[in-house]
Order: structure tokens, then C-alpha cells, then sequence
């Protein structure tokens, strides 16, 4: 240990008596100090006087020699490995020294603070690659499971990766959010841009998100054609530069980093400022060839929270997750709740309720349904026992229970076209088929639930509304160019404005006259099922498989077949989109980070990217 004996022992002692008042008798100072300067503003809420460490230049606000020696071990980053080994050597001696004659047996460490520095005997050096490897997993460690980066100079933390690798140092919170972290994204963005190569036809969807200044961030996710999702970018926009222009702007900047041909379709919320920069964007030449649509998956959320959002539909809601939240809160009452379930011959457990996602609710009531005997014959046999008083009186109400069991009967058909359309594998034509039947369902559960007057016409209120806007001719050409559909749609729309739509979004594909001539033909002999689209269809077939194998067979249906294979190949939903906007409001807290939205957009982009492409 050269740089022990040579730079240490003799530069940083000489240095000592000018960092260090003289000592005016009693016990030396540590040898820690060789690498501290102690300053001379003295810390009034801890009584010390902080110290300045001579490596990285960090000023430990709480001088005292342990927290000294924690800064040297555990987060100095340009300390060596010597420095490092030379400070722990030190403290086993001392240790081995205090054991031999009981010095020290007065001190006492308050509760609660900073655990001890680990007595360890010095680890083998990890090298280079070694450190890297360990900062890459402690920060996927970090991503993954939402937590700040200055998690990792709690002490706690630096303790207990210090017990699992003694000579394993942590990155710092700078170095993660910033060496590390920009390391990693470039990695995963070279994985992006090598994938990128290999697709075609990609669904690029725009989202809005607040930031903590409720300023609007534009985010871009483009969705792959197995449903995995990538975030391109995001940008903050202060709210008065953020019209309409602006936001079309950046985009066309996004699908340039892509590639203009490759993009096959946009969509988007259907928000105001996101509708027109939508529609600005496809109408620029070089964009022309893009389709543009209204999230469905967005339009079905604001149905479905316009359906829970009245008030007596609320109320009920509110009450049976209190019901579902106080017995899952007691063992005891969950105990005797069991023990009265089985007695009864009920095969069912009370679920919990998450109020933001409808299948959570409708699972919660449909368990409050089949636990009512058991509920009720609890509270009858334990009439002592402390439960809220309204919970009490829901238990007792009979309109409670059958105002459950009816809502229930509307809330299924709309949770199993939520699961439809969350479905990786869902088409444009399969979502907008969960819309029909959500729209039959809805009708047949007003007659069966029998609802009160005034909830049913809300909840239809805010469906029909929604409906209205993803009424486009763009989603029943969908509809109709899947076989399995095209007798549903032919009513909902005249065949001659299907075939206009055809013709232009093929036109618009820098397809000639000739062929889109051609595809009017083969429109017309598909419609009547003429030769070769007579060929029957499976249920295990997928729609894009059917259009591929007839194109194989046949090629006088070559123009259709593309544009059927074209429009099968759209994501629908901006489901894993939203997802991501999801992940970026939990980072993107007071509590949890500070970061900058650029920072923040990586952090997501390599978390998609390990969610989607990295084993674990």
C-alpha cells in the first residue's frame, strides 16, 4: 500500500496541523482526520463543526469520526480502493484493541441512529468491471421498484451492500442518475434502434402528463407489433407555448427519429390541443400516409368513470369498499368472517377493493354478494364486536345488498370489454366489436338490473357520448376488412363510404390510380364474397393470418390484402402507453424524485425496456 506509506502518512499529516487545532492535551485526534479539514462554522443543531473531505471535496455537515469514517468507506467516490482498505484496517485494530482492554465501555450509541461501520475483515478489491456490473443491477434494483436514487446513500442501504460484498463501494445518487443511468439508456436506446430495423407499420401514441409545476409534458410511446412498448421522448411546454402548433412540431421531430415511413398510425387522447396537433400532423406532406384515430382504451376509461362518477352509484361504491376495507384491516373480523363462510358452505373470500380499476371493483362487489349470509350472521353472533358503525347499518340495509347484486349486473359486460381491450393481441376491428356488444350488453343489464331511472340514464349518457367520438369511418373499414366481422359492420355503414375510405388511406400510402383502381375491384368482390375471398375462416385464425395465407395462394387480391394486413397491424389502444404515463406520475414525486424531465423520460424508457426485453 505505496500511496499509504508516501501520500497519505506524510502529505495529508503535514496538512493535519493546519486543518486540525492543536491539541491542547487529552486523546490525539483519529486518524481519520489525514483525510479531513475541519471547518471552523460550527453546526448549531448538532454542536459540530463539519468537516470537508480532501478527495471529492464533500462536506459531512456531522463531524464525528464514525460518520467520518461512513463517508471514506462508503460514499467518497474518489477515494481508492488503499484509502478504503488502509481506513477499514484501521477500525479493526481499534476494535481488536478495545476488545483486549474494555476502553470505551461508556459510550453509547443513541437508538435510532446510523447503524456502525461493518468490522469486517478487508474484502478482496473488486476491479473495474466488477464495480460496474454492481452499480448497472443496484440501479436497475432502484428503477424497478419506484425508489429515489438517494436511496442509495441512506445508511442503512450502504450497510447492507456492504454485508453482501464488503469491498463493493455504491455509486453515489449523482453518479446513478447521470453516468450510470445515461450508460444504460443508450444501451437500451441501441437495442430500440436495432429493433427498429426490423419493423414496420409502427403505432405511435402521444399522451399528456403534468408535471409537479403543472406544466404539460407530451410524451411518446411507440408500440411494437407485439405489444411492447418503447418511450421515445417526453418534452415540457409552459402552458401558454403549449397550442396545438407547438405540440405538432415536436411530434413531427419524434417520427422523423423514427423514420416517417415506418410509421404506420398515430393516435392520441381525445384532447383538445392533442385532437389538432393530431390532425396537423397527418396533414403535412411526408405524414399523409399516417392514420390517425382516438384512443379507444382512453374513450372506454372516461365511459366507464362517467358510469361510477354518479352520485348514487358512487355512494354504493364507497360503501362496500369500507365493508371490504374493515374486515381486511382486522384479523379478528376476517377470522370470524372464515369460520362463518365455511359453515355456510360458501366457497368464496372477500376481495379488496382498488377504486381506480373497474375490474378491481366489480370483483369486490360480486365477493361482497356471495359473503352477504356470511357478513350478516358474523355481525349477528359477535354483536359485541368494535365495527364502524356504517358498515353495521350497510350490513343491515336489504336496499344495500340489492342495489350490489344489480350493479354488478351492469359492471360485468363493461369489465370483460376492458379485458378485451387490453389484450396485446386485440385488433382495431376486435376493440371496436367490444364496443358493439358493451353497447348490447348495456341495454340487456338496464332491463335485468333495474336500476333507478337516473343512474341508468347517466351512466348511458356518458357511454353514448363517448361512442360518438370513436364513430369514424377509419374504425368500421377496420370492422369490415376482418372477416370475421364484415357482416356486423356492412349494416353500421354504406359499402360506397367503406370503399372511399379504402381508396384513401391506400392512396395516401403512395399507392397510383391503377392500384387503387384495382383495389375498388377487389372491395367489391369481397363484399359479396366473390372467389378467392371465399375461403372459409377458423376461429383459431387469426384475421392477419387469414389475409396472408389468401394473399399466398392468390395474387389478384394483392392491393386488398396489403391494406387488410395494414390495418390488422395497428395497436389500437394506448393501454401500455398510458401504463407508462402511470410510471412517470409515481417517479415523478416530491417524495420519491426531483428529477428533470429528461431524466425522468430515461428512467421510463430503460424501465420499459427491462420490463419488455430483459429476462429476470
Amino acid at each position: 500500500m505505496e500511496s499509504i506509506g508516501t501520500d497519505v502518512s506524510t502529505n495529508l499529516s503535514t496538512s493535519l496541523t493546519s486543518s486540525v487545532p492543536k491539541n491542547r492535551g487529552g486523546a490525539p485526534p483519529s486518524f481519520i482526520w489525514r483525510f479531513f479539514t475541519k471547518l471552523q462554522q460550527n453546526n448549531k443543531k448538532t454542536n459540530r463543526y463539519p468537516a470537508q473531505c480532501k478527495f471529492c471535496s464533500h462536506v459531512v455537515e456531522d463531524g464525528r469520526v464514525e460518520n467520518l469514517h461512513k463517508h471514506i468507506l462508503y460514499v467518497c467516490q474518489i477515494a481508492s480502493s488503499d484509502i478504503k482498505q488502509y481506513v477499514q484496517a484501521e477500525l479493526d485494530k481499534k476494535v481488536s484493541y478495545e476488545g483486549r482492554t474494555g476502553k470505551n465501555k461508556k459510550q453509547k450509541r443513541e437508538q435510532g441512529q446510523t447503524p456502525p461501520a461493518s468490522r469486517a475483515p478487508a474484502a478482496r478489491p473488486i476491479n473495474d468491471k466488477e464495480q460496474e456490473e454492481l452499480d448497472v443491477k443496484l440501479l436497475r434494483l432502484l428503477i424497478m421498484n419506484s425508489l429515489p436514487f438517494d436511496a442509495v446513500e441512506s445508511p442503512w442501504m450502504l450497510d447492507f451492500c456492504h454485508s453482501l460484498k464488503p469491498s463493493y463501494v455504491p455509486a453515489g445518487a449523482s453518479k446513478l442518475q447521470t453516468t450510470v443511468l445515461t450508460q444504460e439508456y443508450l444501451k437500451s436506446r441501441a437495442a430500440f434502434t436495432a429493433r427498429l430495423a426490423q419493423e414496420h407499420n409502427l403505432s405511435v401514441s402521444i399522451d399528456l402528463w403534468r408535471s409537479n409545476s403543472n406544466q404539460p409534458v407530451y410524451a411518446c410511446k411507440v408500440a411494437f407489433s407485439d405489444g411492447s412498448v418503447f418511450l421515445l421522448g417526453a418534452k415540457e411546454l409552459p402552458g401558454a407555448a403549449g397550442t396545438a402548433e407547438d405540440v405538432a412540431g415536436i411530434v413531427k421531430e419524434w417520427l422523423k427519429m423514427l423514420g416517417p415511413e415506418k410509421v404506420g398510425s398515430l393516435s392520441t387522447d381525445e384532447i383538445g390541443t392533442l385532437t389538432e396537433a393530431r390532425h396537423l400532423v397527418v396533414s403535412t406532406p411526408g405524414f399523409t400516409h399516417i392514420v390517425d384515430f382516438r384512443c379507444p382504451v382512453h374513450a372506454l376509461v372516461l365511459a366507464v368513470l362517467a358510469m361510477l362518477a354518479s352520485e348514487p352509484v358512487n355512494a354504493l361504491i364507497c360503501n362496500a369498499h369500507m365493508m371490504a376495507s374493515r374486515f381486511h384491516a382486522s384479523s379478528a373480523a376476517s377470522a370470524f368472517l372464515a369460520d362463518e363462510a365455511k359453515e355456510l358452505g360458501i366457497n368464496a373470500e372477500l376481495l379488496p377493493c382498488n377504486l381506480s380499476q373497474v375490474q378491481s371493483v366489480h370483483e369486490c362487489l360480486q365477493s361482497l354478494v356471495q359473503m352477504e349470509h356470511a357478513i350478516k350472521q358474523m355481525l349477528q353472533k359477535h354483536p359485541d364486536f368494535p365495527m364502524n358503525q356504517a358498515v353495521t347499518e350497510c350490513a343491515n340495509s336489504v336496499s344495500f345488498w340489492s342495489q350490489i347484486a344489480k350493479f354488478c349486473k351492469l359492471l360485468a359486460p363493461i369489465t370483460d370489454v376492458v379485458k378485451g381491450n387490453m389484450s396485446k393481441t386485440s385488433s382495431l376491428a376486435d376493440v371496436m366489436l367490444h364496443w358493439l356488444h358493451l353497447a348490447r350488453s348495456l341495454q340487456a343489464a338496464e332491463t335485468e338490473a333495474n336500476l333507478p331511472h337516473d343512474v341508468t340514464v347517466h351512466c348511458f349518457a356518458g357511454f353514448n357520448q363517448r361512442a360518438a367520438e370513436l364513430d369514424s369511418d377509419l374504425c368500421r373499414l377496420a370492422l369490415f376488412l376482418d372477416p370475421r366481422y364484415k357482416d356486423i359492420a356492412v349494416p353500421q355503414a354504406n359499402p360506397d363510404t367503406l370503399f372511399d375510405k379504402a381508396r384513401s388511406v391506400f392512396q395516401n400510402r403512395r399507392h397510383g390510380v391503377e392500384e387503387c383502381d384495382r383495389l375498388s375491384q377487389q372491395l367489391q368482390l369481397y363484399l359479396v364474397r366473390s372467389p378467392p375471398f371465399d375461403q372459409p375462416f377458423t376461429p383459431q385464425t387469426s384475421a392477419k393470418a387469414w389475409w396472408l395465407n389468401l394473399g399466398s395462394s392468390h395474387t389478384s387480391c394483392t392491393e386488398l390484402r396489403n391494406l387488410a394486413v395494414f390495418m390488422c397491424t395497428i395497436v389500437p389502444h394506448a393501454a401500455s402507453a398510458e401504463r407508462v404515463s402511470s410510471i412517470m406520475g409515481w417517479y415523478h414525486t416530491p417524495v420519491r424524485s426531483q428529477l428533470d424531465v429528461d431524466s425522468l423520460a430515461r428512467v421510463v424508457a430503460l424501465k420499459t425496456h427491462l420490463q419488455h426485453h430483459v429476462p429476470r
